[in-house]
């Protein structure tokens, strides 16, 4: 079973099914197929802020709490077109597969997913096991948070059309549950082609170009641990929090109220924070090898064969950048750099304490944040607001903005006996501040997305 108990599944499927019948106009339940349930995570992520599109490592993790899918066949409704709806707005029709405006509105999700899972399968719109196709969507992400909520919608869509137009949710090979049979994970292959289709989605039909991150954590991650991604190769180490945290210390996330979002001119923000790190590589490959093959990444992995000093090596190319080229390039190469010092941390050969590896993650984590502050400048009031006030707390090792920025939450490492009086004296603080009650979330760490047959023949109830 995944970290998603089965009583919590039948508690989602029995509030989604009734919005189902009541969305799709359904009278009498002998006229639906149930089909399957599917969910996929947001994600936290520890280290590698804006590293992903440039191939370095990332420190991310799956979350309990993401989106929602329950996919049945009503007859009714048997006539060639896939229907979607969320909770909170009215039905899409979908009749037709192609790409239309650059947007990122839920629909524009729901085409994508549909485009790239069906073209792939060579499977027309109107093919026979699509028929009556109605699904209804829940998230339990907070909007704009910066966890991801786009990608496990992604992930969760294309496990839905997938799985209904290869009839998989037929199969008799199960990992039993006490009700809910979970569909066993696809192949590694399988899994690769769901990530890059999830990506697709947010960069050929969202229009904007994020790293694979996100998508890669909601299809790979395992309870309790984050995933040393090589967002090049897209292979992983997991690594327990237990080493880092022990039992006395804690993650949590506070939200600046300020909604992430990467579209509109924020869209073009984020595209040119890529093309800057892009740019500074090219500049130094060019100025400092010659044209050779280099990147960042081979820089901070094996800083011995270029220099002694990665972020001087980089540095000294300034005069050949332009700013924004300059800021981009150094937060680049130091965040990498650090990334790989965040794992270290979190072995079990680490040769510090529990209360130095504590510390140190604090000191990287604060790093971090400067570089997005004020290099990326990517933050906001907000955050810098709670970034300063937690860091004024004791026993708050040290936080950071997480996520692409312009919004969403800041992370901090604390004290579990902390936890109480840090969040109450924040809150008030940002009251104050602000005129609102900023919202905190335990980080509390789930495996990656699944699917649970619902399927008990032509006249299965639910």
């Amino acid at each position: 079973m995944p970290s998603y108990s089965d009583k919590r599944i039948h508690a989602t499927v029995s509030e989604l099914k009734l919005n189902f019948l009541r969305t799709f106009n359904v009278v009498a339940e002998d006229d639906v197929e149930w089909l399957l349930f599917t969910f996929a995570p947001g994600r936290v992520n520890f280290f590698g802020e804006h590293v992903d599109y440039m191939g370095g490592y990332v420190c991310p993790a799956a979350l309990k709490e993401g989106c929602h899918i329950l996919v049945g066949r009503v007859r009714h409704l048997c006539d060639g077109k896939l229907r979607f709806a969320r909770e909170d707005d009215e039905c899409f029709v979908l009749d037709r597969l192609g790409q239309a405006k650059h947007d990122k509105n839920w629909r524009t999700f729901v085409r994508g997913a549909a485009t790239l899972a069906l073209n792939d399968l060579g499977m027309p719109i109107d093919a026979p096991e699509l028929q009556g196709f109605c699904a209804i969507s829940k998230g339990t992400l907070p909007m704009g948070s910066g966890m991801s909520a786009s990608a496990s919608f992604d992930v969760a869509l294309l496990n839905a059309i997938t799985t209904v137009a290869t009839r998989r949710y037929r199969g008799k090979c199960y990992v039993p549950g006490t009700r809910f049979p979970i569909l066993p994970p696809c192949s590694r292959e399988e899994r690769i082609k769901l990530t890059k289709q999830a990506h697709r989605i947010e960069t050929e039909f969202c229009g904007v170009n994020v790293g694979i991150m996100d998508q890669f954590s909601a299809i790979h991650a395992t309870e309790g641990s984050f995933m040393a991604l090589d967002c090049d190769s897209l292979t992983f180490e997991s690594h327990p929090l237990s080493y880092l945290l022990g039992d006395s210390a804690c993650f949590l996330l506070i939200n600046s109220m300020i909604r992430h979002e990467l579209t509109g001119s924020t869209a073009g923000g984020y595209n040119t924070l890529r093309s800057d790190a892009e740019g500074a590589q090219a500049v130094v490959r060019k100025h400092k090898m010659n044209n050779a093959a280099f990147t960042f990444r081979d820089l901070a992995r094996n800083p011995k064969k270029f220099t002694k000093d990665p972020v001087a090596f980089v540095e000294s190319c300034r005069p050949h950048f332009t700013p924004g080229q300059y800021d981009r390039g150094i937060f680049n190469i130091a965040e990498q750099i650090r990334t790989l010092q965040f794992i270290e941390l979190c072995r079990p050969e680490c040769l510090l304490s529990q209360e130095e590896r504590f510390r140190k993650a604090g000191e990287l984590l604060n790093a971090t944040h400067q570089g997005q502050r004020d290099l990326l400048k990517i933050s906001t009031e907000e955050l810098n607001f709670i970034h300063r006030a937690i860091n004024l707390e004791e026993g708050v090792s040290g936080g950071r903005l997480m996520g692409g920025g312009f919004g969403g939450c800041i992370l901090l490492l604390l004290k579990k006996n902390a936890l109480e009086r840090v969040v109450k004296n924040v809150q008030q603080k940002f009251n104050s501040r602000f005129g609102l009650v900023c919202d905190v979330y335990p980080v509390v760490l789930g495996d990656g997305a699944f699917v649970a047959s619902l399927w008990q023949g032509v006249e299965g109830k639910l």
